[in-house]
C-alpha cells in the first residue's frame, strides 16, 4: 500500500495544533485506505467548532478547490447547511465566545510563521488584535489557539515559539481583555491547551523525557493547584500522531490516536484511562460542542487513494455518529463563490 503523509493545513495549531490538522505516515498496512491528499475538487475543512447554541458552525476551509482565492477561509455555516458567512481569510482557529456573540482566532500574517491572537464582534465587526507587537499583550508574533474562559473576559493562549527577543517563554497564558494583563506561562512548553470541567483544568500537549529524547505527550494542568498529570505515555511511534480535546463541562477527554495507521477517536476519562472508542472507520480533528453532548470530526470517507474528508459528529448520549449535514450532497456545504462575498468579508483590511 502506498504512504500517506498528514501535512499541516496550516501553521496551526502548533500542536494543535492541537490541535489539529496533520496527515502523516504509517508504518503499518491498514484494513482501509485512509488519508491522503484531498481529491481534486474536494473540499478540505477543519477545525469546526458548534456555537453555544447549536444554531452555527465555525470552520476553516483551507483553499477554494480549482481556484487560486486567499487560504485558510474563516466561514460561519447554519446547521441546515443553507445560509453561510464569508469573514476573512488567513485564519488557523476559531472559538465561541460563551454568548456566541465573539470569535476568537489565530491570525496567520503572511506565508511563514507570524501568529495573532484577535477577536472579532460579530454584530459590529470590531476586531481587536492582543498578540504580536510591542504594544500588545504580548509583544511577539508566536501566540495562537485562543479558547475562551467561560466569564467572557479571559483567553487561554499557546506561546508556540520563541522569536528573537523574545523574554516570555513558549508555554499557555491567560490573557485577561479586560484589565489587558498577563498571566503566565502556567505550564512552560505546553502547547495546544483546551479548557476542560467548566474551566478546572486544560488540556494540552508538552514534551516528557524518554531516556535521552523527549516525546510529546498529553498533559493536564489543574487552575486551582497546578498539578500537572501526563495523561498518554507514547513512544516515538505516536509522536506527533495524536490529539486531544477536553470537554467543556466533564472530567472527560477525546484522544486521537492511530490504530493500524488509520486515525480513530476514543474517549478517556480525566486521567488518561480509556473508556471506550468511538470510531471504527477513522476520524480524526475532534472538537467538542459547547454543552458537552456531541464531538465534532472529520473523516476520509474515499475507499481508494486520496481524501474527501467530511465533516461528522458523535452523539454522546446516544452513542451514535452522523454525517454533520446529512442533507447536503456529499454531506458538505456549497460554498459561493468567494468574489460575491467580499463586501461582506468582517476581518478584511482590519489585520496586521
Amino acid at each position: 500500500m502506498r504512504k500517506l503523509r498528514w501535512k499541516w493545513s496550516s501553521l496551526w495549531m502548533a500542536g494543535l495544533l492541537l490541535a489539529a490538522c496533520s496527515l502523516f505516515e504509517p508504518e503499518k498496512k491498514t484494513r482501509f485506505d485512509y488519508g491522503g491528499d484531498p481529491l481534486p475538487g474536494t473540499e478540505n475543512l477543519y477545525n469546526l467548532r458548534l456555537s453555544p447554541d447549536g444554531e452555527w458552525v465555525a470552520l476553516i476551509r483551507a483553499y477554494t478547490p480549482e481556484r487560486l482565492d486567499p487560504p485558510n477561509q474563516l466561514w460561519l455555516v447554519r446547521r441546515d447547511g443553507q445560509q453561510m458567512r464569508f469573514l476573512g481569510p488567513s485564519i488557523g482557529s476559531a472559538d465561541w465566545s460563551p454568548d456566541g456573540k465573539r470569535l476568537a482566532l489565530t491570525y496567520h500574517r503572511g506565508l511563514c510563521c507570524d501568529v495573532h491572537v484577535v477577536t472579532l464582534d460579530l454584530e459590529s465587526g470590531q476586531v481587536a488584535v492582543w498578540t504580536g507587537a510591542d504594544t500588545l499583550l504580548l509583544s511577539h508574533p508566536t501566540a495562537s489557539f485562543p479558547h475562551w474562559f467561560q466569564d467572557g473576559r479571559r483567553l487561554l493562549v499557546s506561546v508556540i515559539g520563541k522569536a528573537y527577543g523574545q523574554l516570555y517563554e513558549t508555554g499557555i497564558y491567560v490573557l485577561n481583555l479586560e484589565h489587558r494583563q498577563v498571566e503566565g506561562p502556567l505550564v512552560k512548553s505546553m502547547v495546544g491547551a483546551q479548557l476542560g470541567g467548566r474551566d478546572r483544568f486544560a488540556v494540552g500537549i508538552m514534551p516528557q523525557p524518554q531516556g535521552r529524547v523527549y516525546r510529546e505527550n498529553a498533559v493536564r494542568y489543574e487552575f486551582a493547584t497546578g498539578a500537572l498529570t501526563v495523561l498518554t505515555d507514547f513512544g516515538p511511534e505516536e509522536a506527533f500522531r495524536f490529539a486531544v480535546t477536553p470537554s467543556p463541562v466533564e472530567d472527560l477527554i477525546v484522544l486521537e490516536r492511530r490504530v493500524e495507521g488509520v486515525p480513530q477517536l476514543f474517549l478517556m476519562d480525566g486521567k488518561g484511562r480509556i473508556l471506550r472508542q468511538l470510531t471504527e472507520r477513522g476520524g480524526h480533528n475532534p472538537r467538542w460542542s459547547y454543552d458537552g453532548r456531541a464531538v465534532l470530526f472529520l473523516r476520509d470517507v474515499e475507499a481508494g487513494p486520496g481524501a474527501r474528508n467530511v465533516p461528522f459528529v458523535y452523539w454522546l448520549d446516544e452513542d451514535r455518529e452522523e454525517p454533520l449535514w446529512p442533507m447536503l450532497p456529499d454531506s458538505v456545504p456549497a460554498f459561493p463563490a468567494l468574489d460575491t462575498l467580499l463586501a461582506g468579508c468582517m476581518l478584511c483590511g482590519k489585520l496586521p
